[in-house]
């Protein structure tokens, strides 16, 4: 799927939002929890977009480079990080680097856009040395079911997506990978909207391996 300028855009403002901000707080909390990254190490994102995740890595002292299809969101990415980002056109079941070249590669909300999920983690591992995160719409949510009502009644992202369950992601990682480990939690178990209202308790049924959490963070370790 191609994102043009429009929806560059409209991208960015979403975590803006009190839901977008809530989600990407707990998100940012799972990817630390599960992949527990060190300065200095290298991390390439897959499908970086505006660079969101990015900036974040960053911060964390990650050495990071980007890679997407989408010349309007890289622009985005470009004007977010500024002078010397390592940020590329590309696709994520062909990128132009060498084996083992990344100590982390990481896929947010990546998979859902593509016609060949697990050509994208072939090569994925292909490129890292350690790593790999998987950052994924979970199918078996609430989240899910209200954006896919949703996306019936007006025009929305979310119809160009497929969305998945941990099972089916666990069978997608195993069918193209042996030897690897795997490791799963879930955040967001309600939806964006009740957060004000419940958030102690999202809190406290986060960081678990709930099969029916809005968002799966999944680490593979290679061996």
């Amino acid at each position: 799927m191609s994102f043009d300028a429009g929806v560059a855009a409209k991208y960015d403002k979403w975590y803006l939002k009190s839901g977008g901000h809530y989600a990407d707080f707990r998100e940012k909390e799972l990817f630390l929890k599960l992949v527990k990254p060190q300065k200095r190490q290298q991390l390439l994102e897959v499908g970086c977009g505006t660079g969101h995740n990015l900036e974040f890595f960053r911060e964390l002292g990650l050495d990071v480079t980007g890679v997407d299809t989408s010349q309007p969101m890289l622009e985005k990415a470009a004007q977010r990080l500024g002078p010397g980002a390592r940020l590329c056109r590309g696709k994520a079941n062909k990128l132009d680097f060498a084996d083992k070249s990344f100590d982390i590669v990481a896929l947010i909300t990546v998979l859902e856009f593509l016609p060949d999920p697990a050509g994208a983690i072939r090569e994925a591992a292909r490129v890292s040395r350690k790593k790999i995160y998987l950052g994924v719409l979970n199918k078996a949510s609430m989240l899910s079911l209200t954006r896919r009502v949703k996306g019936r009644f007006g025009e929305s992202i979310y119809n160009q997506a497929k969305f998945y369950t941990i099972g089916e992601i666990e069978e997608m990682v195993h069918s193209v990978l042996s030897n690897v480990s795997l490791n799963w939690q879930s955040v967001l178990l309600f939806p964006l909207s009740w957060h004000r209202y419940c958030h102690w308790l999202d809190g406290w049924l986060t960081f678990r391996k709930n099969p029916f959490g809005a968002f799966l963070g999944v680490r593979l370790k290679l061996h």
